[in-house]
C-alpha cells in the first residue's frame, strides 16, 4: 500500500516541520514528491502529490498564494510543504483557505533545505514501492502454488496420472502428504452460488480467506495438509495415521471453520488411501460421507465414512431402480396429500418413526395435542394401508423414509 501523508509528516515532524492545517485528510495516498519553484504550475499538478516549495515563486501577491492552494485542492494534491518566509504577509490567508478544504499543509524550517525533505520523502515512497513489489512476488507465488494444486487434484481426481511414478513425483513436487491419507471435504449450503455473484477478485479473496481459515483449524489440532477450493467446496488432503479417525478432532475443526468464517460447514471424511493412484475412490468416499452427514436430521455435521455404517449401505442402494420403486409406493400418497392440503402428515410419520411409534413421546415433540396425533396417524393409515401399532410397518415406514434423504 501507498504511504500516507501522516506518514510524510512524521518524516517531516523529525525535522522539525508543522502540520498547519489539514488534520482531517493525513490518510490521503502519496505516490509522488516534486519540487515547485516556478509560478503557473496548476497545468502540471497531479493527484496524490506531495508538493514542496520555497513559496518564492508564490510571494507576489496574496492572490498567487490563494491559487496555489485552490489548484493543489482541486487537483487532489496530497499535501503542501512550504517555507513561511517568502509568503509572511500572505500565510494566515493562506491557512484559512486550505482549512476550509481540509488541506494538508506543511510549515518547514527557514533553515531545513526543502532538498534535505525531499530526498527523505523519496527515501519512503522507494521503500514503500519496493514492500508493494515484494507483496505483488509473495501474492503470485501463493497463485501459482493454488493452481498448481488445483491441476493435480484435477488430474488424479480424472485419472489423468495414470503411473504412480508420476504421481509420487508430482505429490512429492507439491508437498502434499505422502500416503497414508485421508481426504477431507467440507462445503456450506449456498456458499458456491453466493461466490458466483461476486467480481473474480472478490470471489478469490474469499475463498483464500477460508482456506486460511481451515489451515489455521488444521495447525490447532496438529494435523497436517493441502487445502484446496473447487467451486465452493473445500478439499483438504491430509495426513493419516494408524488410528481410526479421531471424531472429535473433526467435530472441532466443523465449528471453529464455521464459526471464524460465518458459513455453517458441512464435513465428510474419507477412509485411508495407501495410494494416489486410489484418489478417485478415496474421494468419492468424502462426498459420500457429506452426503450422509447432509441427509441427517440430528443436526450431525460431521461424518466419517468408517463409522457411518448403516447410512452408508443405505446410500449406496439408494440409487437402484427397486428402492425408488419401494419408496414410491410407500410415501407417495403422504407426499401429495400434503402438496394438496398444505398438510404435513409426512413430517409427522417421521418424528412417529424416529420415536419407535411412542405416541406420547411423538406428540411432545411436534407440540400436538394426543387427538391431533392419533388424528394425523389415522389419516397416515389410511393413505399408506399400513397399521402404525405394527413394529413392522414402522420399520418399513423408516425404510423408505430414510432411502428418500439420498433420493
Amino acid at each position: 500500500m501507498a504511504i500516507t501523508v501522516k506518514d510524510i509528516l512524521e518524516i517531516a515532524q523529525a525535522k522539525g516541520c508543522t502540520l498547519a492545517t489539514g488534520g482531517e485528510r493525513l490518510n490521503r495516498a502519496v505516490r509522488y514528491v516534486d519540487c515547485m519553484e516556478i509560478p503557473d504550475m496548476e497545468a502540471w499538478m497531479r493527484p496524490n502529490v506531495l508538493y514542496i516549495t520555497t513559496g518564492y515563486a508564490y510571494s507576489g501577491t496574496k492572490e498567487e498564494i490563494l491559487s496555489l492552494i485552490r489548484s493543489l485542492n482541486e487537483a487532489k494534491a496530497a499535501a503542501l510543504a512550504i517555507k513561511s518566509r517568502f509568503i509572511g504577509k500572505y500565510l494566515k490567508d493562506a491557512l484559512k483557505l486550505a482549512e476550509e478544504f481540509r488541506f494538508p499543509i506543511i510549515l518547514m524550517p527557514e533553515e531545513l533545505p526543502f532538498i534535505e525533505l525531499n530526498y527523505a520523502v523519496m527515501e519512503a515512497l522507494v521503500k514503500s514501492q519496493n514492500n508493494l513489489i515484494d507483496k505483488m512476488k509473495s501474492r503470485l507465488a501463493r497463485y501459482n502454488r493454488r493452481e498448481a494444486d488445483k491441476r493435480l487434484f484435477i488430474d488424479l481426481l480424472t485419472g489423468n496420472v495414470t503411473y504412480e511414478e508420476e504421481s509420487s513425483l508430482r505429490i512429492s513436487e507439491q508437498r502434499w502428504p505422502k500416503p497414508p491419507y485421508r481426504v477431507m471435504l467440507l462445503e456450506a449450503e449456498t456458499l458456491g452460488e453466493r461466490l458466483k455473484e461476486l467480481p473474480e477478485e472478490e470471489m478469490d479473496e474469499q475463498l483464500e480467506k477460508i482456506e486460511g481459515i481451515i489451515r489455521e483449524g488444521l495447525s490447532a489440532e496438529k494435523c497436517t495438509g493441502i487445502v484446496l477450493s473447487n467451486n465452493g467446496s473445500f478439499p483438504c488432503i491430509l495426513k493419516a495415521d494408524a488410528k481410526e479417525p479421531d471424531q472429535g478432532c473433526f467435530e472441532r475443526l466443523q465449528e471453529y471453520i464455521s464459526q471464524k468464517s460465518g458459513c455453517e460447514m458441512t464435513v465428510g471424511v474419507s477412509g485411508q488411501g495407501v495410494s494416489y493412484q486410489m484418489f478417485q475412490d478415496i474421494y468419492r468416499e468424502a462426498r459420500d460421507a457429506l452426503e450422509i452427514a447432509r441427509s441427517q436430521r440430528s443436526g450431525q455435521r460431521v461424518v466419517c465414512i468408517e463409522k457411518a455404517g448403516y447410512w452408508r449401505l443405505l446410500k449406496d442402494i439408494s440409487k437402484q431402480s427397486v428402492c425408488r420403486e419401494y419408496v414410491s409406493g410407500k410415501l407417495d400418497a403422504l407426499i401429495r396429500y400434503d402438496e394438496e392440503n398444505e398438510s404435513s402428515l409426512l413430517e409427522t410419520l417421521e418424528t412417529f418413526v424416529n420415536h419407535l411409534g411412542v405416541r406420547n413421546m411423538t406428540a411432545t415433540s411436534l407440540y400436538l395435542h394426543r387427538n391431533t396425533l392419533m388424528y394425523r396417524i389415522k389419516k397416515i393409515e389410511h393413505l399408506t394401508g399400513y397399521d402404525l401399532s405394527d413394529p413392522n410397518s414402522i420399520l418399513e415406514l423408516s425404510l423408505a423414509l430414510h432411502l428418500r434423504r439420498f433420493m
